[in-house]
């Protein structure tokens, strides 16, 4: 039986001690690892492809790693990308979110928080890339209202164009399809999107609902399709 590949990781960190030190922790657990010291190089390495999931520090000599994102993203890379912020404000954690982040851990990490959501994130692209393979109540794309979202290519169509969706935002609008009409919980959003739980930010949740309300909403103030359900959650209405 031939043994299974490990899943590769780029690191986009200029600070040599806590890249070598996320390369030492990550080959540890049987994955194999690159680095990239600045912004340009990390984006040349991450065109190239053949990464399963992308590690993305902020504070980036030569190019940001809000630009990265922005960039890689436009450019139809689709791999998954872990941002690391030393700016917990919420208007920066959005922001990496709308470049189309799908998640983010704020400096100093917990080493075994980041490893659970690097683990998670790389479980959510198995689960999605199956998915995607199966049939979704009758295809791949489905529509509402005078919207669609394509589950293969991950891209949704707006009033305002084609729009390139992150995999949190894909996977949250799954779930939400799944369940027209019903009450989601933050909870439940978490467990299954992002398959922590217990996370100890909720605001996690919120972020992603910010981004798909400015994708599929007219007035953001005033939803249509995701509306919110004070202290519990979300509901999503077709």
């Amino acid at each position: 039986m031939t043994a299974a590949k490990p899943s590769r990781l780029l690191v986009i960190e200029d600070d040599e001690a806590i890249a070598q030190g996320l390369r030492f922790n990550f080959e540890r657990r049987g994955y194999a690892v690159e680095v990239a010291g600045d912004g340009l190089d990390g984006l040349e390495r991450a065109r190239g492809g053949g990464f399963d999931l992308i590690l993305l520090d902020v504070r980036l000599p030569a190019l940001d790693g809000f630009e990265v994102c922005r960039r890689l993203r436009v450019e139809g890379v689709l791999t998954p990308i872990l941002m690391l912020t030393a700016r917990a404000q919420s208007e920066d954690l959005v922001q990496g979110l709308k470049t189309g982040a799908d998640d983010y851990v704020v400096k100093p990490f917990d080493l075994d928080e980041l490893l659970a959501r690097v683990e998670g994130l790389l479980r959510r692209r198995a689960w999605s890339r199956r998915a995607g393979e199966a049939d979704l109540a009758g295809g791949h794309v489905r529509v509402f209202g005078e919207h669609w979202v394509d589950f293969e290519s991950f891209e949704a169509g707006t009033r305002r164009g084609t729009v390139q969706l992150s995999q949190k935002e894909l996977a949250v609008m799954r779930m939400f399809l799944s369940r027209p009409g019903q009450v989601v919980t933050r909870r439940e959003l978490l467990a299954e999107v992002w398959e922590l739980p217990h996370h100890p930010n909720e605001r996690v949740v919120d972020n992603v609902i910010v981004a798909l309300r400015q994708h599929f909403e007219e007035s953001s103030t005033r939803p249509r399709h995701i509306l919110s359900v004070r202290g519990v959650g979300y509901r999503f209405v077709p």
